[in-house]
Order: structure tokens, then C-alpha cells, then sequence
């Protein structure tokens, strides 16, 4: 697998062509694999690493960890206590005293975090032989179920970039048919003496691992004169492996109804009770209940607290500025108003473009909030007048850290579910009201842009 050599930018009067980056991929890939596969380019990632668990470090006695197939998923299921490592000193000696990267060779260790989320301090630790990260003897810190955001691979030359943006320039005059393409062609014609042949080229290059362009092989018999298929790896039985995660994608798609929760806090959302019909939960005995969920639905946990209703009540607040592009209204207010999406608003007293009573769908800021509104366009202008909701009829849902790890772990992103339960006579009833993804972040999301594989 290799990043691009180049980018679609660099390709001169083909950086606007519709085959741009489709050239920069092929002309990247290509020139990665007949060089013998030795330079990936520089990749950013982030990477989660589970240890064994204490079963397989202490013996069957200690813990009840275990691999169990649920819904055709391969998931771990950890015994209650927690294994943070709080009480165990790096000898500098044995595997739980390192961990070694999959990704290699490792160029740049940006953080790491233990797995409440907390940033170990660099001192702690060190690189060896561009691969495995080292906790220092002595530490109270061993690499166990951490997150790595690091960089690692290797840069093409300087020759390299320049042959793949040739080859790539060829690859959008070939694929957009201009004739100056000089890439070599099956079919050949030639005309001697009034008599005409036509050659198929063998195109023996190819099997000699070439393009057939001079200035691209120069570059290719010079990195890879011995046509080396990829590049030499050397395997050690004694060096000990950690097992990464990579969390599965959400199970519900994206909404603002997603709570992310932040390494040792509170992730929360709000829920509009008037946007989903769920109003009623404010009256007739019902109460609010909200449940978390693993991945494959095989955990789940009921949080007590979780969920705040907001009595209805009506909120003014002074609108300093106005403007309007594209039927989308813009208003700002002069603090903040603590609307949010699915509120309804009266708006009184701007003008007659922006006078009604609208429902709320973005919130920009916290002093800012748009709604549709078909008109022509108008100018950012300083105006008056209030914008008041009607009703405050959200739920907050809150997950703390310790409860979301207690269910995802740190393998799965999980769901959550808010529920109206009430008891009439001897009956229960329950309702489900809404639900959204739930996450644990500990580091910001690290997105590689121009990746080939």
C-alpha cells in the first residue's frame, strides 16, 4: 500500500482534469510496486493497542477473559476489574514493558494516551529501531491498552516525485485522448517505400518491471536495479506483538443525536422532544430512562441520571444582526440564546422578511441559529427585535467516560437509547423515544487524504 507520491495539484495543466487524481493514484502505485515496494510515502494514523489479558499473562486463575463469537463478530469480553496497570513498574525487560507498532518504519511518536484518555508524558518512554516504543525502567507505566497517534513510512526521492508526475501527466493525456500522450502504444504503423506495416509491439519493458518512458526507468534502474518484486523483511520469533484494535464503523448513521465521550468527562446531546413527537414524556407519569449499548447489542447497561428534562417555558432573547442567502435565514443574537436544532422560534420585531415563528435548523454558534426561509437574498445588516421559543421541551442525554468503557471497552463504538417508561396499575409500559451512536474519543480523529490500498 502506498500514499500518493504526488498530488493532483502538482500535475501543471492537468491538475484540473476530471482524471487528476485518478492519474496521481495510478502513477503513485505503480511506480511503489516496480521500485520494489520501498517507498510508502509518510502516513498519519491513529491506533488503539489491547493486551493480552491477564489469563494469558498470569495463568486460567486470575481473570475471566475471553474471545467470544457473537453475531458472527469475534469480540473480548473483559472480567470486571479493570486492568490499568496502576500498580506495576516497568522492569524495561519484558513484552509488557514495550509495544510494537504495526505500522513501520516509524518516523514520529505524536502522543500516546493510557486508557482513561491522559497523555504520557514523552520521558516516559522512547523509540527503538524505528518500531517499538520502550517505557523507560523504573516508570510506573507499561504500553498496555493504549492509543498511538504516530507517523510512519518512507518518502520517495526527489527523482521519484518528478517520474511519477511525468507518469501521471501521460496517464491524463492518455485517458482524456490527447495525442501527445507518450506513453508506448500496442499497435505500431510504419510506412516505407509506399509499403505499410503494422507491428505489435512485444513490449518486452514490461516484463523487465519498466514504463518504457526514458526519464521514469532512469528512476526505476536506479532504485531497483535487481527488479526486486519487495523489499526485504527480516521476522524475529522473539519480538513480542500487540494485537491492534480498529474500532468498527457507527452502527446508526451520523446525527446530531451522536454523543462522542471525552476521555474522562461527559459526552451528552440534546434531544427536541417537538422535532420526534415525543412531548408527550412530559406529562402522564412517564420517566426518562437511557440505556447504552455494545456493538453487537450483547452488553447493555441502564445509566440512572442520564437523561435532564427541561420544563417548557419561553425564552427571549435580543436579536443584534440579521442576513439571508440561498433561503437560509441568519439571525444573531446579542448573548447567548441556548436554542438548538428542532427548537421553534417566534421572531418579532426585525422586519417583515424575518417576522415568524420558524423552526430552528442549524445552530452555528451559541449567539447564532438559521431556519429556511424562501426570500431574496439580504446582506449582513445590524437590526432589533427578539427571537423567543415557544417551547423548551429538550432531554439532555449524558454518558460519563466510566460508564461507556465499562460497555464499549475500547474496542466498539456502541448505541444509546432513550426510553419513556410509566407504570399504569400493574402494567409497565416503555416506549422508545430516540437513539443515536455513542463513542469514546480519546484523541481527535486523524483522516489521510490521497491513500491508495
Amino acid at each position: 500500500m502506498s500514499n500518493l507520491w504526488i498530488t493532483p495539484e502538482e500535475l501543471g495543466d492537468y491538475a484540473e482534469s476530471e482524471f487528476a487524481y485518478e492519474a496521481a493514484k495510478a502513477a503513485s502505485y505503480l511506480l511503489w510496486s516496480l521500485s520494489g515496494r520501498k517507498y510508502s510515502g509518510v502516513t498519519t494514523v491513529t491506533e488503539r493497542y489491547v493486551c493480552a489479558g491477564r489469563t494469558y499473562r498470569y495463568g486460567p486463575a486470575v481473570g475471566n477473559d475471553q474471545a467470544i463469537l457473537v453475531d458472527g463478530d469475534v469480540q473480548n469480553f473483559f472480567s470486571d476489574d479493570l486492568d490499568f496497570y496502576e500498580d506495576m513498574t516497568s522492569d524495561g525487560m519484558t513484552s509488557s514493558s514495550r509495544i510494537r507498532l504495526r505500522g513501520r518504519p516509524v518516523t514520529k511518536i505524536h502522543n500516546i494516551r493510557d486508557r482513561v484518555g491522559n497523555v504520557i508524558s514523552p520521558d516516559k518512554y522512547y523509540l527503538v529501531d524505528h518500531s517499538t516504543i520502550q517505557s523507560v525502567v523504573g516508570t510506573a507505566w507499561t504500553p498496555c491498552n493504549v492509543e498511538v497517534t504516530y507517523s510512519y513510512g518512507v518518502e520517495p526521492p526527489t527523482l521519484g516525485k518528478m517520474a511519477a508526475r511525468t507518469l501521471a501527466i501521460e496517464f491524463g493525456k492518455l485517458w482524456s485522448g490527447d495525442d501527445t500522450c507518450a506513453l508506448p502504444q500496442r499497435v505500431t504503423s510504419i510506412s516505407r517505400q509506399g509499403v505499410s506495416y503494422t507491428l505489435l509491439d512485444s513490449q518486452d519493458f514490461i516484463d523487465e518491471m519498466r514504463t518504457g518512458l526514458y526519464a521514469i526507468d532512469l528512476f526505476l534502474k536506479t532504485v531497483n536495479p535487481d527488479k526486486a518484486r519487495a523489499k526485504a523483511r527480516v521476522f524475529s520469533t522473539d519480538t513480542p506483538r500487540a494485537r491492534r484494535n480498529t474500532p468498527k464503523a457507527t452502527k446508526l448513521g451520523a446525527s446530531a443525536l451522536d454523543i462522542v465521550v471525552p476521555a474522562g468527562g461527559t459526552g451528552s446531546t440534546n434531544v427536541s422532544l417537538s422535532s420526534i413527537n415525543g412531548l408527550f414524556i412530559l406529562s402522564g407519569g412517564w420517566a426518562p430512562e437511557v440505556i447504552i449499548r455494545n456493538y453487537g447489542e450483547s452488553t447493555s447497561k441502564t445509566i440512572d441520571g442520564a437523561a435532564v428534562t427541561t420544563d417548557p417555558t419561553t425564552t427571549a432573547r435580543t436579536v443584534s444582526n440579521k442576513s439571508l442567502t440561498s433561503n437560509v435565514a441568519t439571525l444573531t443574537t446579542s448573548t447567548e440564546h441556548g436554542f438548538y436544532v428542532g427548537t421553534s422560534v417566534v421572531v418579532a420585531g426585525v422586519d417583515a422578511t424575518f417576522n415568524g415563528t420558524y423552526t430552528i435548523t442549524q445552530v452555528p454558534t451559541p449567539t447564532t441559529f438559521r431556519y429556511a426561509k424562501t426570500n431574496a437574498n439580504v446582506v449582513s445588516a445590524a437590526a432589533t427585535g427578539t427571537a423567543s421559543s415557544t417551547t423548551d421541551d429538550r432531554i439532555t442525554v449524558s454518558v460519563t467516560y466510566e460508564d461507556a468503557l465499562s460497555i464499549l471497552k475500547m474496542i466498539d463504538p456502541g448505541t444509546w437509547e432513550l426510553y419513556g417508561t410509566r407504570t399504569v396499575g400493574a402494567t409497565t409500559e416503555t416506549t422508545l423515544i430516540a437513539t443515536g451512536n455513542l463513542k469514546i474519543g480519546l484523541a481527535s480523529s486523524v483522516i489521510n487524504a490521497y491513500t491508495i490500498g
